[in-house]
């Protein structure tokens, strides 16, 4: 047994590998080493697809592989990318077509691979005619003999002007009309002879079949019904979450996105089973092609907006505070540079140099920039104060002589609740430029009043009122302990005033209402227990004689006695009292 596993190894490896025919090789690429073997494969593979193309035991899609080796003797380069593979397949066929009636020169007179090095030739044009086989100086396909990019752009145009000269003998006739009336990407003869279908749907209107005609129209009429049914839905939907409170614009993506699968779709079953060909086919495939970027743009657009607002929705964001609108701002600037980026590649596809688009944006941008100035000038702005953040929503802020609670920071302007209510709308870019002062972002909110009392309160009285007032404004949780004043401060036209100057630690202008309120009751507490009265503007009217009344005179001190009264008040006289009576310590000594 192993004996013979030895023989038959050893035979094995004594056996030559086996041939591989290049002419069934499926994989293999045409030679294109010279005008003279482009031409030949060109011919070749075209009328190898003729002969399978009329077996009626063939299928249609056995042309495929001759007809793909077709295309590549033709310079493709400058063919927008959405058209390559229809423009090369029919270009070839056009091209045939022509030659089959003009006809071509002796093979041998026709450059070969040496005559090409001999005689340093770089294109060769086919004898009366415009078309030009030439070398590629660049790209993937450099060194290889084509058909120029000038002769795959005016093939139609050649084909147009020989079209009623009559076959050469060899000809391959009828191959372009039955690749036109073949459904799919092949060639079938039998189908384009024997398609079952009534005379009228076989007559040909814009060099399509009728029968073409009315499946392209059928496939696009259901895929709009289809489309827009769903996207009705997603609408109806979305409304339904909106009114629960719920807001989202997932329904509306999928909608999209199935209308941009439904597109492809239809679009595929077009060029693969329908088949238009000619000047038609090009339309439709510009056509599809800015119909699904464009859907894309949408799509992109519409991710690029809801992913902000589920962000905000699960992190339980503030709707209009100032993270969620830093957020919304950033997928608007992505969703702006996917959009750009989507329609510099479909520009492309349709054979738009994406220099030039690039340039017509730069200068459309320039142009709506200049008409824009204002609102381009907000925009900047509102991210200056995203980014800055000088206030948010809730704050009080005063601007120049306005004041008011924000409420809403939004890409062009600043909208502030007034305190008599009204809706105050500033620019961006008045606010970035103006001094701004953020009264919500205080640690701690000032109050500053004053407290009348009589002038005749006796000293000790006003001094025990101010110690009680001390007491009041310490016992308040709310009040600033360590800087705080409490002062008689000043002889006013009908009262003593005492000031008042202290600080609430509370988060809003309500709050400090209230604990204001809280600390002035205590004093008005305070003085009815103290006996202390409020003043009120009075005035005082001397009388010195009443009618029938004689005032009896008033012995005047002399300037002996009033002397000897101011000097008590001297340091160390028996009235002095520089520090009071020592009822009241004042806040900022205490402790010392």
């Amino acid at each position: 047994m192993l004996l013979a596993l030895v023989v038959a190894w050893q035979s094995l490896a004594a056996a030559p590998p086996r041939a591989i025919d290049p002419q069934a090789n499926p994989l293999r690429t045409p030679d294109t080493s010279s005008p003279r073997t482009t031409l030949e494969s060109l011919f070749r593979n075209l009328e190898q697809a003729y002969r399978i193309g009329q077996d009626e035991s063939q299928p249609a899609e056995a042309t495929l592989a001759p007809l793909r080796r077709a295309k590549r003797t033709l310079d493709l380069s400058e063919v927008p990318r959405s058209l390559v593979n229809e423009t090369g397949t029919e270009t070839a066929l056009l091209l045939k077509e022509v030659l089959d009636r003009v006809g071509l020169p002796p093979l041998d007179s026709i450059p070969d691979a040496d005559t090409v090095v001999d005689k340093e030739l770089e294109k060769w044009r086919i004898p009366h005619t415009e078309m030009v086989i030439h070398r590629v100086a660049s790209g993937p396909r450099t060194g290889e003999w084509l058909f120029s990019p000038a002769t795959v752009e005016n093939a139609r145009e050649f084909h147009e002007l020989v079209a009623d000269l009559p076959y050469l003998p060899g000809a391959t006739p009828g191959l372009l009309e039955a690749y036109t009336l073949t459904p799919g990407a092949g060639i079938s003869f039998y189908w384009a002879e024997h398609a079952h279908f009534p005379g009228w749907l076989s007559q040909v209107a814009l060099e399509q079949a009728l029968w073409q005609w009315l499946l392209a129209l059928l496939s696009i009429l259901l895929t709009l019904l289809v489309a827009y049914g769903v996207y009705r839905l997603a609408r109806r939907r979305e409304k339904r979450l909106a009114s629960q409170g719920v807001k989202t614009r997932w329904p509306t993506l999928f909608a999209l996105a199935l209308a941009l699968l439904l597109t492809n779709a239809t679009g595929y079953f077009i060029n693969s089973v329908v088949n238009f060909t000619g000047e038609v086919l090009f339309f439709k495939l510009r056509a599809f092609v800015i119909l699904n970027y464009s859907l894309a743009a949408w799509i992109a657009a519409s991710l690029l907006t809801s992913i902000p607002e589920a962000i905000i929705s699960s992190r339980r964001l503030r709707p209009r505070g100032i993270d969620s609108q830093l957020l919304r701002l950033g997928f608007r600037l992505l969703a702006l540079i996917a959009i750009a980026a989507i329609v510099i590649d479909a520009a492309d596809r349709i054979g738009l140099p994406a220099y030039s688009v690039l340039t017509g944006l730069g200068v459309g941008g320039i142009a709506v920039a200049l008409a824009a100035r204002e609102t381009l000038a907000n925009l900047l702005g509102s991210i200056s104060i995203m980014l800055d953040r000088p206030f948010r929503i809730g704050d009080w802020i005063k601007i120049g002589n306005d004041e008011g609670t924000v409420e809403d920071i939004g890409f062009r302007t600043t909208r502030i609740r007034t305190f008599y209510d009204s809706l105050l709308s500033v620019p961006n870019s008045v606010t970035t430029n103006a001094t701004i002062d953020n009264m919500g972002r205080r640690k701690y909110r000032r109050v500053r009043t004053f407290v009348d009392i009589r002038y005749d309160t006796p000293p000790a009285a006003i001094e025990a009122f101010l110690e009680g007032i001390k007491e009041v404004i310490k016992a308040n949780p709310c009040t600033r302990k360590d800087y705080f004043h409490v002062v008689l401060h000043d002889f006013g036209p009908h009262s003593l005033k005492i000031m008042l100057y202290f600080f609430v630690k509370v988060p809003d202008w309500s709050a400090e209402l209230v604990e204001r309120q809280r600390v002035l009751l205590e004093i008005v507490r305070l003085a009815a227990q103290l006996d202390v009265r409020f003043a009120f503007p009075t005035q005082t009217v001397a009388v010195e004689n009443l009618p029938g009344q004689t005032m009896s005179p008033t012995a005047e001190p002399t300037d002996e006695q009033l002397l000897a009264a101011a000097r008590q008040f001297a340091s160390g006289g028996n009235a002095a009292r520089p520090r009071g009576l020592g009822l009241f310590t004042p806040p900022a000594e205490e402790g010392r």
